[in-house]
């Protein structure tokens, strides 16, 4: 209510440590910079204010030009008509946790300092997008959404598109009507079934640059309708009973939520409660029913999955097209011919099935790759006869019959040279990363598995009796076995006098320092210091590892 009537300079973190009061949860949103920086110069409004009411002009613009670092007097000057070289407010800024102050050498005159002035955020640390995701990970008990808010320009715009990526785990605070993010650790990441792919894409044209406005406008045209058909990925096994709306999802390498908007002229973030996407990458429900009577704005149905937002033409896109290609190329490896026109052996099954599949593998894809290679090596050779190692068993008349062997030697070691480079295509295209975009990706098990889990997680026995007896049932253990391990002895630590085990350590032998340049410093006495104590079997700690 105190913003309503102009009294945001009452806002604790403006006042002195001794002034008393506790600062808000949500810092001061910053002003937009002024269109002149000399429009404020004189003004007379100034004079009418407080001191306090200056330090939070002037707190605020320092946090909107934050990313610029301490500024002189100058420019605080020109920008808000504050004269912080006589102003009494400045010794209210030297005196504010929130403010940094740096005494540097005078331009104009290097004998003489002056005092800059820089705002400080709580985390100085953080930076970008990398510390920031590096500060959540070291919080153990997790980071207020609020506190990182003034940390740099853009953190917002991170801040959720870490939360959708699954990243950092986010919870609700509905106390203080904040999040709480917590470091996630390791990510447990499950291909989807299907191939995604995109269609109903318009195509562009020749992106040559131009001054025509008219194809400058159609250009633009295109680009926005393909940004808004890239919300709409299809894909040839049904999704709906392997992901939620709302639920995380990767496609062509970017996170998405799948879409759960029930209002067109909304963002997905502003959608009615019902319909936002929850914190949580994943969900053991799904969304309200009344957000099927009032129609999701996107379809979710066997061969569609909508998106919270646009692939971009750099990332996503030209990686799902990336992949097509890398498909199309390992069809026409499993499918083409020998020289001779006759189709390959042995190539259609195993591996290249699970390749070409559009059903997700756990399989290593380097494994497969190579398996895939040797398969199109004995395709090759078996298209070829038994004139080649590796081909037809059968003696045959052609086989034996041998006009020349100097000819016969150079066409074995032609065949074999092409064998060897089909392999190796054969690898490479196997081997391609752009395969790994074929699949969209989640967090966790899927739905199916799930729900599964869920209904069937009542039948397993809560007693280790019961269990016993269902394990035996089902044939998961002999009929002698017992029901439980015996537990481990622990090792003593005494000798057998029961006094304490010393510790010894042993150098090895022609061991030799690599540290010689800490001789005679501070750090080489601490360390030679422990070298004769470990010399001596007693214990000189972990290093605080």
């Amino acid at each position: 209510m105190a913003n309503n009537y102009g009294f945001d300079f009452l806002r604790a973190e403006h006042n002195l440590p001794n002034q008393g009061g506790t600062a808000l949860s949500t810092p001061p949103r910053p002003t937009a910079p002024p269109s002149d920086t000399n429009s404020n110069i004189g003004n007379t409004n100034n004079n009418n204010k407080s001191n306090l009411e200056k330090q939070a002009d002037i707190l605020l613009f320092l946090r909107h030009h934050r990313s610029s670092g301490c500024l002189p007097p100058s420019i605080i000057r020109k920008s808000l008509g504050i004269d912080l070289t006589s102003d009494p407010v400045a010794e209210l800024l030297q005196n504010n946790p929130k403010i940094i102050v740096e005494e540097v050498p005078d331009p104009e005159n290097p004998t003489l300092t002056v005092l800059y002035y820089g705002y400080k955020a709580k985390f100085g640390g953080v930076k970008d997008r990398s510390t920031l995701v590096g500060q959540i990970n070291r919080s153990r008990y997790g980071v207020r959404w609020n506190d990182l808010l003034d940390a740099y320009d853009g953190v917002e715009k991170d801040l959720a598109e870490i939360i959708k990526s699954g990243e950092v785990l986010g919870v609700e605070n509905p106390e203080e009507k904040d999040k709480i993010l917590f470091p996630r650790g390791d990510s447990y990441l499950v291909e989807l079934d299907g191939i995604v792919t995109q269609k109903n894409l318009p195509q562009l044209p020749d992106m040559t640059p131009t001054t025509d406005p008219i194809e400058r406008s159609k250009i633009k045209s295109l680009l926005a309708q393909r940004r808004v058909a890239s919300r709409l990925i299809t894909t040839d096994v049904d999704p709906t009973n392997q992901i939620r709306r709302g639920e995380a999802i990767r496609v062509g390498g970017e996170w998405f939520r799948v879409s759960s908007s029930i209002r067109e002229d909304l963002p997905p973030d502003r959608q009615p409660p019902r319909a936002l996407a929850p914190l949580s990458v994943v969900s053991v429900k799904d969304l309200s029913k009344k957000n099927e009577v009032d129609g999701y704005t996107r379809k979710f149905d066997t061969t569609t999955i909508p998106l919270d937002g646009s692939l971009s033409e750099a990332v996503g896109i030209q990686n799902l097209e990336e992949a097509k290609r890398a498909r199309e190329k390992l069809h026409s490896i499993a499918s083409g011919g020998d020289a001779s026109g006759g189709a390959l052996r042995n190539v259609a099954g195993g591996p290249c099935s699970v390749l070409l599949s559009s059903f997700a593998s756990e399989k290593n894809p380097a494994l497969l790759a190579g398996a895939f290679a040797k398969s199109v090596t004995s395709g090759v050779r078996g298209a070829a006869g038994s004139i080649m190692p590796g081909g037809r068993k059968r003696p045959t008349a052609m086989a034996k019959r041998v006009d020349n062997g100097s000819t016969n030697d150079k066409s074995i070691a032609a065949s074999n040279a092409d064998t060897a480079k089909r392999s190796m295509e054969a690898k490479q295209a196997a081997s391609n990363p752009s395969l790994s975009y074929s699949h969209a990706i989640r967090h966790g098990c899927t739905k199916d598995v799930r729900d599964m889990w869920l209904k069937t997680r009542e039948l397993i026995p809560t007693s280790e009796v019961d269990l016993h007896k269902a394990l035996l049932q089902h044939k998961l253990i002999e009929s002698g076995e017992k029901m439980t391990r015996p537990k481990m002895k622990r090792k003593a630590d005494t000798d057998n006098d029961g006094k304490p085990k010393k510790r010894r350590y042993y150098e090895r032998k022609s061991m030799r320092r690599t540290n010689m340049h800490l001789d005679g410093t501070e750090i080489g006495a601490m360390l030679a210091r422990a070298a004769e104590k470990q010399n001596q079997g007693k214990s000189v700690g972990d290093g605080g590892m």
